[in-house]
């Protein structure tokens, strides 16, 4: 078993191996960094979208509640996005003759937009049935969203994917290694093993963090001016721009017929649209029918005021809470401490009868 643990995890792109029953395809379960890292990545991308929420004053523990229903919908849309595109690529990676392929995604990888549409999706249809603000959930998932995909890209690092062409380069770039190469440059004649290749993950993964961090900024430094959408719509439009222009890097994309541009270019176009008219209608300067208006700045400050009065009233609730358990406990001390003067009173009367019987029986 302990050569059959070592062999599984001979690999670089494995973190470790456990033991796994033969009749599930053991005898062992590689456990990859990929995983390790999209799994680190949703969780502290929920961690920020709660305390988000508690931000604005609501309740963090809504975003835990939806948690479980978001993730299924955005794993689901952002993997049958990478299926969807590889089919219209003609990649023949994947055919309705092996379903499970498609739902297997360690033979293949997940799509940003797909998962973001879905989980949006998502995030409305939880939001409608619990009667909560729409828009302020997509404004923390989506933030969260950012910290986690740039953690996630980490892990495209160490499965040497997503990469981009030569740098030209003797020293700046990412080395590939055969197996990983695709399209011409597995031509290791051409292209030999020290041949360094753009690491369009990290390109993209420091974007998203600049994005997050520039947002962030400029939430808390503003947030009684920050109605709610407005991170939405400044995510789309950043989404959208970073995605398309590392596209022209992306070696693994397919194109779209006849044009220097891929399907995934073709998305950033309609989330940095789609982002621009959220954008707008959040500032007031559009309208999106069926939509109801956003706040103007004189009530957005309003309730912005109301979510720090609130606060007080529980931080002072709070501490009326402290002080009388801290009341109470003192009140418990002091009667420890009578209780047990009493008990050495006791003690000590019961010692001196007891020397005086000592002493009469003495003299009698």
């Amino acid at each position: 078993m302990w050569e059959q643990l070592l062999q599984c995890s001979a690999s670089g792109r494995v973190a470790f191996c456990i033991p796994w029953p033969a009749f599930l395809g053991g005898p062992t379960l590689a456990i990859y960094w990929y995983g390790i890292l999209a799994a680190t990545g949703i969780f502290l991308g929920a961690m920020y979208a709660a305390k988000h929420v508690e931000w604005e004053g609501q309740d963090p523990d809504v975003i835990w509640d939806a948690f479980f229903w978001i993730l299924i919908a955005a794993l689901i849309g952002a993997r049958l996005w990478y299926v969807l595109q590889a089919i219209i690529g003609g990649t023949g990676e994947y055919s309705l003759a092996r379903p499970l392929d498609i739902i297997n995604t360690r033979q293949g990888g997940m799509n940003i937009f797909g998962g973001a549409i879905f989980g949006a999706i998502a995030i409305i249809i939880y939001a409608r049935v619990r009667k909560l603000d729409i828009w302020l959930l997509t404004d923390a998932a989506l933030m969260g969203l950012l910290i986690g995909q740039g953690i996630g890209r980490i892990g495209n690092f160490i499965n040497a994917e997503l990469y981009g062409p030569p740098t030209g380069s003797s020293w700046f770039g990412m080395l590939v290694p055969q197996g990983q190469r695709i399209g011409i440059y597995a031509d290791m004649t051409t292209y030999p093993p020290d041949t360094r290749f753009h690491p369009t993950m990290f390109y993209e993964a420091f974007w998203l963090l600049l994005v997050f961090g520039v947002l962030f900024y400029i939430f808390r430094r503003y947030q009684e001016q920050i109605v709610h959408g407005r991170l939405t719509g400044a995510y789309l439009m950043a989404a959208g721009v970073g995605r398309f222009v590392i596209e022209f890097f992306r070696l693994d994309q397919p194109k779209i017929p006849g044009s220097i541009f891929s399907y995934s270019q073709l998305m950033s176009v309609l989330f940095f649209a789609v982002g621009l008219i959220v954008f707008l209608d959040r500032m007031g300067h559009f309208r999106i029918p069926l939509i109801a208006r956003p706040q103007n700045e004189r009530q957005r400050q309003q309730a912005y005021q109301k979510i720090l009065d609130d606060r007080r009233k529980r931080e002072r609730a709070e501490q009326r809470a402290k002080e009388r358990e801290r009341r109470r406990k003192q009140r418990e001390q002091i009667a420890l401490e009578k209780a047990e003067a009493a008990v050495q009173v006791s003690q000590a009367e019961a010692e001196e009868a007891e020397d005086a019987e000592q002493s009469m029986a003495e003299n009698s």
